[in-house]
């Protein structure tokens, strides 16, 4: 018997609404999952509502209305495992877990949706990540995020000591702040919107400018005079890299931790005389142990969740994200009435 649950639905560029969904009962080796918080990724979802995402260099969503919408957003959500696959061994009825997404009865719908944003997830046993007993499932929701921070660090191979400079401290940026400071770095980061620069001085970086009235390059330079070992933007504007390419030391780092639709525009003989190595993180690292970090109490999420609402309120919700974005730093949608 088909499960029927509610989902956040992009039917068009710009237009957004709850719908019902159908999912298929568990298989031997799957978990249904209840729903209790799923969490917004703000830049990469403007960019699937206004149709400005280019889906795996197939072309821009708004380019192929037919085919991609309806698109079920979000990877990320956490919930309380309630059915059980007879083969299932490595969770249990009750169990806590965070994940990305669930199957759906129409496979066509399902392949080209994220299908994040839903009431009931059936997913694969290994696809549903155990949350340890001090983690927060609000948090937990928002996992992708940190795990995206923790990927661009590690694949930056920052260290301790290194001095990290980071443009833009949405939450992507203030959980590159965040890991790069477990691997012992001193961080530097700004932002133009004051709220964020205050919640990044409290929970992200050693140091938070906010570039609108300070100038950010000359900040880094007094904490670091040759130049930040890594920079970071993750604002996904193009035309930041050579900012990053100013501040960076020769022979340092740049990390593109942002989502870019436009062109980025390198000036080579700049960058080659710096010789500088250039990063391009995409997904997130091993939920497991982000979901230890959870645990361990070693991330600040639930502080920089500025907005928290009913899925059913998802429409408002996105006529935020595209009207004030400045007004988000993070936000998660409940689906528990």
């Amino acid at each position: 018997m088909a499960i029927r649950t509610e989902a956040i639905v992009f039917t068009a560029p710009g237009q957004v609404a709850v719908q019902p969904v159908l999912l298929p009962e568990p298989g031997p080796r799957e978990v249904g999952v209840r729903t209790v918080y799923s969490g917004v990724s703000l830049g990469t979802e403007r960019h699937n509502l206004l149709g400005t995402y280019n889906l795996g260099g197939k072309g821009r969503m708004a380019d192929r209305v037919q085919e991609v919408y309806p698109f079920l957003s979000g990877y990320q959500k956490s919930g309380i495992v309630d059915r059980m696959g007879s083969e299932v061994r490595s969770l249990k009825p009750g169990d806590r877990v965070m994940l990305s997404r669930t199957r759906l009865l129409d496979k066509e719908l399902e392949e080209h949706s994220w299908c994040g944003h839903t009431g009931y997830s059936v997913v694969p046993e290994e696809e549903a990540w155990l949350l340890p007993d001090g983690a927060d499932l609000e948090e937990a929701a928002l996992f992708v995020m940190a795990g995206v921070g923790l990927h661009g660090t590690r694949l930056s191979g920052i260290r301790a000591g290194d001095v990290v400079a980071i443009f833009g401290q949405g939450m992507i940026g203030q959980m590159f702040a965040q890991a790069a400071r477990l691997r012992g770095a001193r961080t530097l980061a700004c932002d133009l919107i004051e709220r964020r620069v205050a919640a990044s001085a409290l929970y992200s970086a050693d140091l938070a400018v906010n570039a609108a009235k300070e100038d950010f390059a000359a900040a880094v330079r007094r904490q670091a005079p040759g130049g930040a070992d890594v920079v970071a933007d993750t604002t996904g504007i193009a035309r930041m890299f050579p900012r990053c390419l100013d501040i960076v030391r020769s022979e340092g780092k740049i990390v593109l931790q942002g989502y870019y639709p436009d062109p980025i525009v390198i000036d080579f003989h700049a960058a080659h005389s710096k010789r500088v190595a250039v990063f391009f993180p995409c997904a997130w690292d091993d939920p497991g142990q982000i979901a230890q970090l959870l645990g361990e109490r070693k991330l600040a999420i639930k502080p920089l969740i500025t907005h928290r609402l009913s899925y059913r309120q998802a429409p408002e919700a996105y006529r935020l994200v595209l009207e004030h974005p400045e007004e988000v730093i993070s936000m998660v949608f409940h689906w528990q009435e």
